[in-house]
């Protein structure tokens, strides 16, 4: 793991239930500003999964701490100006969304599932934009435990289920106005 922005990927061999059964943290001391932000949201999603993992299920729980690495695999592509303009700024879009407390799914009053829409947002975006140059960019800056495209698809795969039908139809509206549709690659 890093201790920076930078990045840098991890064994794809874990999976959301052990990380949730020993939680570690990936990076000693404090940060700031964004870093701080990934920092708070892992926290929560840690502390959703050992509170709630009975009522909110198996496959919500893992989403949830798939959470924070995307998260920050928006920030470093978002920063990285070798990026293409156009993908950087599709992924900003899906960056934006996730920090901004008025949304479809709002985390201030639901909690820690109410970045759901928010991950399948963004997931939905990066499986647009990972195609051609931006790969090696996302694979470089990775650090979820599993494969990212398998991350992605994962997610993609379960977002009905994660969102219920009708917020999912509010989520795949709202990307099709954008050009990006819920794919299930």
């Amino acid at each position: 793991m890093t201790d920076g922005i930078g990045g840098g990927g991890a064994a794809a061999n874990g999976s959301g239930a052990q990380r949730a059964a020993a939680p570690t943290p990936r990076r000693p001391g404090p940060s700031s500003g964004l870093l701080s932000f990934y920092d708070r949201l892992r926290a929560r999603m840690l502390d959703a999964a050992d509170r709630q993992s009975h009522k909110l299920g198996k496959p919500v729980v893992e989403a949830l701490l798939l959470a924070p690495d995307v998260f920050i695999l928006l920030v470093r592509l978002t920063l990285d100006r070798d990026v293409p303009p156009a993908a950087r700024s599709l992924i900003g879009g899906a960056l934006a969304y996730f920090v901004l407390p008025v949304d479809l799914f709002p985390e201030a009053v639901v909690g820690a599932p109410g970045f759901l829409d928010d991950l399948v947002l963004a997931a939905a975006v990066l499986s647009q934009a990972l195609g051609g140059d931006l790969e090696p960019y996302a694979r470089k800056y990775w650090n979820g435990d599993q494969e990212l495209r398998q991350a992605l698809r994962d997610i993609a795969d379960s977002a009905h289920h994660l969102l219920g039908r009708d917020l999912y139809q509010r989520v795949r509206r709202t990307l099709a106005r954008r050009g990006v549709g819920i794919d299930r690659r």
